[in-house]
């Protein structure tokens, strides 16, 4: 009986090992070809917008500049009129118009993952006055 238990427990303990081990090499492996590593961080996409976007722009403007660095956005913009968001985003300008972009999968992950989601505001006439972003993550 003693014996049994004994060679239960070094059976567990070398699955364990063994399981351990294929863990750390899978990890190992994913961030050495930067399968976790971010395709694109909120700093890049705001260096991007800084030298590329310039206050003013027009909605399709705005529209071809995000599709050109890769982000995925909405159709075209939604009036801002009646609209209650958390972030009083559109609050600030109640006349104007507000556009969504994202780059969805940004931050890649095996539990988790993230992604970068912006509001472009646009004034009366169109042109852009104000943007934000933010990080959202999202897990199993």
């Amino acid at each position: 009986m003693f014996r049994r238990r004994r060679m239960l427990l070094w059976v567990l303990g070398l699955f364990g090992l063994v399981i351990l081990w294929v863990i750390i090499n899978v990890a190992q492996a994913l961030q050495a070809n930067n399968w976790l590593q971010p395709r694109i961080t909120q700093a890049d996409v705001r260096r991007q917008i800084q030298h590329g976007l310039p206050m003013g722009s027009t909605e399709q403007q705005t529209i071809a500049f995000l599709h050109k660095i890769g982000a995925q956005t909405e159709t075209s913009s939604h009036s801002n009129r009646g609209v209650i968001s958390t972030d009083g985003f559109e609050q600030k300008d109640p006349n104007g118009r507000t556009l969504g972009a994202a780059f969805p999968n940004a931050y890649p992950g095996l539990i988790g993952s993230g992604g970068i989601y912006m509001k472009f505001g646009f004034d009366a006439k169109g042109h852009l006055t104000r943007y934000d972003m933010r990080d959202v993550y999202t897990s199993l």
